[in-house]
C-alpha cells in the first residue's frame, strides 16, 4: 500500500498593497490567455491556472485581515505522474525532486520575489486508494462506515459541497484540525466531469484521506523549522501519520450482519463475561446509531479491553445493516 501526501497547501500572507501589486501582475500575464478568473462562488477568491499543467492550483484570497496567496498542490501530478491509478511514494529522490520543482516554479511565477520558504505550509492530505474493484464494493464500505456514528473528537459532515452518503463518509475534528474522508473516487471524479478515461482509471478505489489542515497540527507530526524541511519530514512520515490518526477513528475486525457477528462471539473462547459485553455492545450500536455512543453505555471500566477483543475475533461491533444486502465485509486494515 501506497502513503502519500495527496495534496499540500502553500500559504503566502500579504498586506494588501502588495497583495493588490501581485494580483494586477497576475491579469496581466494572464491576459489573452483566459487562466485568470474569479470563483464562481466566492466572489473573494480568484483562480490562476498558470502552474495548472504541474499540479498547481493558485488562488487569491481577499476576504482574510491578511491577504494571501495559495498554492494547492499535488505532488504527483508535479512529479509527472497521475494519483487516481497510483499514488506518488515518497522517497529521498522524489521529495527531493518535488521541492526542486516547487523552488524553480515559484521562483518563474513570482519573477524571483519570492520563494519556497516564505510561503507557510498550512495543510497536508495523506492518502490511501483502496482499490475494491467495483463501484459496488465501494458502496458497500461507504454503508457501513456511516453505522460507525459518531466518533470521539469528531463530528460527523452530511452536507458539505458535493458530499451525499452513499458517495463520502466524512468526519471533522471538533478541536484537532485533522478531518477524516472515505469516499467513492469514481463518484468524485463523475462529478467534476472529468474525461472518460480518468473515470475507468478511478472505479473501485475507495478514497481514504486524513487531512491535517492547518500548520498548528501538522506541527504535532513534525518539528519547526523552514517549508521545505516541514515538507519533506511529513513526506517520509506519511504511513506513521496515516494510521496514527486512522487508528484513532477505525475500529478493528471484519464487519458482519448481527446475527453472524452474535454467532461468531458465543462461539470465541473468552469468558462468559466478556462475551456478555460483546453481545450487548453489538446490540448497542444500532440502538444508539454510534460505537462512541454505544461503549459509553455500556458503562464497562475495561472498554479497550473488550475492543481488543473484538480485535482478536476479527469482528467489529458496528454490524451491517439488514436492508444492506452485502453479508461479509474485510476489515478495511486487511487492506493496509
Amino acid at each position: 500500500m501506497i502513503y502519500a501526501p495527496h495534496t499540500f497547501e502553500l500559504t503566502l500572507y500579504l498586506g494588501y498593497e502588495k497583495f493588490t501589486e501581485l494580483t494586477k501582475r497576475a491579469i496581466k500575464k494572464s491576459r489573452k490567455k483566459h487562466r485568470f478568473f474569479q470563483d464562481s462562488f466566492d466572489e473573494n477568491i480568484s483562480h490562476d491556472e498558470s502552474l495548472k499543467k504541474y499540479g498547481i492550483r493558485i488562488m487569491y484570497i481577499w476576504n482574510d485581515y491578511k491577504k494571501r496567496i495559495l498554492l494547492v498542490v499535488n505532488p504527483s501530478k508535479l512529479l509527472g505522474g497521475d494519483d487516481i491509478p497510483k499514488l506518488w511514494k515518497p522517497n529521498k529522490n522524489n521529495i527531493t525532486q518535488t521541492l526542486d520543482a516547487l523552488e524553480m516554479l515559484i521562483d518563474e511565477y513570482f519573477d524571483s520575489e519570492y520563494e519556497l520558504d516564505d510561503f507557510k505550509l498550512t495543510r497536508m492530505d495523506f492518502t490511501v486508494n483502496i482499490n475494491l474493484k467495483t463501484r459496488e464494493a465501494v458502496s458497500d464500505y461507504i454503508k457501513v462506515l456511516h453505522n460507525l456514528g459518531k466518533v470521539k473528537g469528531y463530528s460527523q459532515i452530511k452536507d458539505v459541497d458535493w458530499i451525499k452518503k452513499e458517495l463520502a463518509f466524512v468526519l471533522q475534528g471538533n478541536s484537532n484540525d485533522i478531518a477524516f474522508w472515505a469516499y467513492d473516487k469514481e463518484g468524485r471524479e463523475e462529478l467534476l466531469k472529468v474525461p472518460k478515461y480518468r473515470l475507468k482509471s478511478a472505479r473501485g478505489i475507495l478514497r481514504i484521506e486524513i487531512q491535517v489542515t492547518t500548520n498548528k497540527a501538522l506541527l504535532r507530526f513534525t518539528d519547526k523549522g523552514t517549508t521545505g524541511k516541514q515538507i519533506k519530514s511529513l513526506a517520509k512520515n506519511s504511513e506513521a501519520i496515516f494510521m496514527y490518526n486512522f487508528n484513532s477513528i477505525m475500529p478493528h475486525g471484519g464487519f458482519y450482519k448481527k446475527n453472524k457477528a452474535e454467532k461468531l462471539i458465543q462461539e470465541a473462547a473468552f469468558s462468559k463475561k466478556d462475551k456478555e459485553k460483546m453481545l450487548k455492545l453489538t446490540e448497542l450500536v444500532p440502538k444508539k446509531k454510534s460505537l462512541l455512543l454505544a461503549q459509553k453505555e455500556l458503562k464497562s471500566k475495561d472498554i479497550k479491553g473488550i475492543m481488543k477483543k473484538f480485535e482478536d475475533l476479527n469482528v467489529c461491533p458496528v454490524t451491517i445493516s439488514k436492508r444492506h444486502g452485502v453479508k461479509h465485509l474485510k476489515s478495511l486494515y486487511s487492506y493496509l
